[in-house]
């Protein structure tokens, strides 16, 4: 036979059989998933942590570009062709409109509010702006539709209405609208906006901040241009005081013909001024559709 054997006195191997070494290389990659596994894990939480950080930081830089300006290129004449201020109603946003955002849930739809005068509303806006040391000029900065809180504006009696309000946790965006009595004056009030804007850089207001101090230091800031149709004019600003909850408002004015109309975003910072200009867009895309009042 040519069967080879081991004889009884021929010294046997020593070591770890085939299978011994399988289980120890087995066990050695197991070790190395799940080593990986953890380490992707605080990677990614690492990563979703600066992102959150970047996001709500006060260090968010802003939009660089064109300086924005306050008159139409081809203004829609009234008296000729004037709109009432429940034509905005015509610029209601979908919850589609709505998904750049992440804000969802509309609190008050097209008619939930009644129309009032800015008459009827500016001036307990206007004692509340004072009341925390506001300057009479910057009295913008309070105001949830296109009005001025303080002076001679805040006794107009043109109608004002509001549009939608929609809220997520932290955000919130509304759409109101001011009907003027001529284009000229409408177009006064967004040159008036344009500039006020431009003067009033920062306000040290009589209020408990976040971080324990007994005022609050708000900073406006002039939004660079959007592109809109030229019959529409837009005049947009920032409002940012101590990081929190909403403590970043991002404000556009549109205008055209006798119509305002404010479109507002208050954020904790997660919604970014990008995001805030291209909506800002189409609601200006909207209202350069609204149909053409007639004569």
């Amino acid at each position: 036979m040519t069967e080879s054997t081991v004889s009884a006195d021929q010294p046997k191997r020593r070591g770890l059989p085939w299978w011994g070494w399988t289980l120890i290389a087995g066990a050695g990659v197991a070790v190395l998933v799940v080593v990986g596994f953890v380490a992707l894990i605080v990677l990614g939480f690492t990563a979703y942590v600066s992102h959150s950080i970047a996001e709500t930081s006060p260090d968010q830089a802003f939009i660089e570009g064109p300086e924005q300006q306050p008159n139409a290129q081809t203004p829609l004449l009234c008296p000729e062709q004037c709109f009432g201020v429940d034509d905005a109603n015509g610029l209601a946003l979908s919850q589609a409109d709505l998904r750049p955002l992440s804000i969802d849930e509309e609190v008050q739809g097209v008619g939930a509010l009644e129309s009032s005068t800015v008459a009827e509303t500016a001036p307990e806006a206007g004692v509340s702006w004072l009341e925390v040391g506001g300057d009479e000029r910057c009295s913008f900065v309070l105001s949830n539709a296109p009005y001025f809180a303080v002076g001679p504006d805040s006794s107009s009696t043109d109608p004002i209405g509001w549009v939608q309000t929609w809220q997520s946790e932290a955000e919130m965006t509304d759409i109101a609208a001011r009907e003027f009595a001529t284009t000229e004056d409408a177009t006064s009030f967004m040159r008036d906006l344009h500039q006020r804007v431009a003067s009033c850089k920062w306000q040290d207001l009589n209020m408990p901040s976040a971080g324990g101090l007994d005022t609050t230091l708000v900073e406006i800031t002039a939004q660079a241009a959007i592109d809109v149709p030229e019959d529409v004019a837009a005049v947009g600003w920032v409002r940012e005081g101590t990081p929190g909850p909403r403590w970043r408002s991002y404000v556009w004015d549109l205008q055209r013909g006798n119509l305002v109309v404010q479109v507002r975003v208050l954020t904790d910072g997660r919604i970014l001024e990008q995001d805030v200009a291209e909506y800002a867009q189409l609601v200006a895309s909207r209202l350069g559709e609204l149909p053409t009042p007639a004569p």
